[in-house]
């Protein structure tokens, strides 16, 4: 199987931002793919910096359709927000070092425009009460608070420090905080997995936790930490209902062969009845202190019993997608079970490859976003999305043909823009007036097309669905 590395480069037509996302070479074995783009926030790693890029959607074949504002931005995804479809994404600032995954940013909530509907940024009072709402229309939000408490059960000193991992359900419109939780309040600090080793202390705070995940299923919460290599539900007051567990199956008792995860991201329920569930998770299952073949990457999907009661009713291991050859993601990644065709999407996180699988788990596509240790995607989704911005026009630039010095070519591209099928090309000469000469198909992003050479000013319009539905200023020549 040949990947192609997506390569970076800037477009004509486009307002100045950084390089985007251009077409590259993709797998695709010819078996149905789910309908729909791909949503992805790359992280380019250069020489000396780490490039975290915008908010962007994709095509299968690559073709980028939309590249959102020049921010950082992560967990890029469609949901519906007050019953209308909805684009969200945090941005702030990334961590590195011994802080990587930690951040200091906001959550934006976009309309099917692109136009900003709501930007959270609670002020976070670590101690705020637990106040129950009604109206669901929430969101939820992880935050890490540096917190000084006693490690001497993990062989360290009574005045250590920790991240105690907390999420915060919000409202909003209005910024209110509705629900709060401590793991550390909660969970024992020793039922961490991760090595103490040097830190603990105020400058380097040991990361017991790492809160990666939270989702609400009814009014019950299903949290993930990484370090703890565990589940969690919670009930309406933050108690914990039960544990599932990677390496003992936690409340479960004992888990099926080839079902044990470690240092897992994205668990999601499914299939929600009253007495069961399904649960996926992608398992990274390494750290760079373990990442051997004996350790390869997978993701997971159970059948468990909404109460695990006394441990007759074990975990059922339905699906287990494995690669070939082995995959090894130290960090991130997710995992949809259920595309709309009943197809299954995995993203890598350290590693920046998106797998596109068929129900029974064989590959059907799988792209790059860039070279391995050089690139990573935190999280990817593909969601049926259709918009034609109304708050912004086609955007059209003429400049001469550089490689004959003679001649004007035009290029045109309307960022967000997901059904425009072809270009009316309307131009002005000397006669004055404006008349149309034809019409351009749609090449992608940004198509070209020669001027006439007697043209003295052009103007395009975007056809979708056979209609003229929105036209680019007149540019001259």
């Amino acid at each position: 199987m040949k990947l192609g590395i997506c390569r970076y480069g800037p477009t004509k037509s486009s307002s100045p931002r950084p390089s985007t996302l251009q077409s590259g070479r993709f797998d695709a074995t010819g078996e149905p793919l789910a309908p729909g783009l791909l949503f992805v926030t790359p992280t380019i790693h250069a020489s000396d910096s780490t490039v975290e890029q915008p908010a962007q959607i994709y095509t299968n074949q690559g073709q980028l359709i939309w590249f959102g504002p020049n921010v950082t931005a992560n967990n890029f995804k469609w949901q519906l927000f007050d019953g209308e479809p909805t684009l969200s994404y945090w941005n702030g600032v990334s961590s590195n070092g011994v802080n990587t995954g930690h951040g200091y940013g906001n959550v934006t909530l976009l309309d099917t425009n692109y136009n900003v509907k709501h930007v959270v940024c609670p002020d976070f009072n670590l101690t705020t009460p637990t106040t129950r709402h009604m109206n669901r229309n929430t969101l939820l939000i992880t935050a890490y608070n540096a917190t000084q408490t006693d490690l001497t059960a993990m062989n360290g000193t009574s005045d250590g420090w920790v991240f105690d991992c907390l999420f915060f359900e919000i409202d909003p419109r209005t910024n209110e905080i509705l629900f709060r939780w401590s793991a550390l309040e909660h969970v024992a600090i020793t039922d961490s997995h991760e090595p103490l080793g040097q830190t603990g202390n105020a400058s380097v705070p040991y990361d017991w936790f790492h809160i990666n995940s939270v989702t609400n299923m009814g009014d019950h919460y299903i949290v993930n930490s990484r370090h703890t290599w565990t589940i969690y539900y919670l009930n309406f007051t933050g108690s914990i209902d039960w544990r599932f567990a990677g390496d003992t199956g936690g409340d479960f008792g004992a888990l099926p062969e080839e079902g044990t995860f470690r240092r897992q991201h994205h668990p999601r329920a499914h299939n929600v009845t009253e007495s069961t569930f399904d649960l996926s998770l992608f398992n990274n299952n390494n750290q760079a202190l373990d990442n051997s073949s004996s350790h390869p990457t997978d993701t997971l999907l159970y059948r468990l019993p909404l109460q695990p009661g006394d441990g007759s009713a074990a975990p059922e291991l339905l699906r287990h997608l494995t690669n070939d050859p082995p995959l090894f993601a130290e960090s991130q990644g997710s995992y949809t079970p259920d595309l709309s065709n009943g197809n299954q999407l995995a993203t890598f996180g350290q590693l920046p490859l998106i797998t596109e699988y068929g129900p029974d788990g064989e590959v059907r596509w799988t792209g790059r976003a860039g070279p391995d240790v050089e690139s990573q995607i935190y999280r990817g989704f593909k969601e049926e999305w259709h918009a034609s911005p109304s708050s912004t026009s086609p955007s059209l630039v003429v400049l001469p043909n550089g490689s004959e010095k003679t001649g004007y070519y035009g290029y045109v591209s309307w960022n967000g823009a997901t059904d425009v099928s072809a270009w009316t090309v309307d131009v002005v000469g000397r006669w004055g007036g404006l008349r149309k000469v034809g019409e351009v198909r749609f090449r992608g992003f940004e198509t070209s097309f020669e001027v006439p050479c007697w043209a003295t000013s052009v103007q395009v319009g975007a056809v979708v669905d056979g209609m003229e539905v929105r036209r680019s200023d007149l540019v001259s020549v």
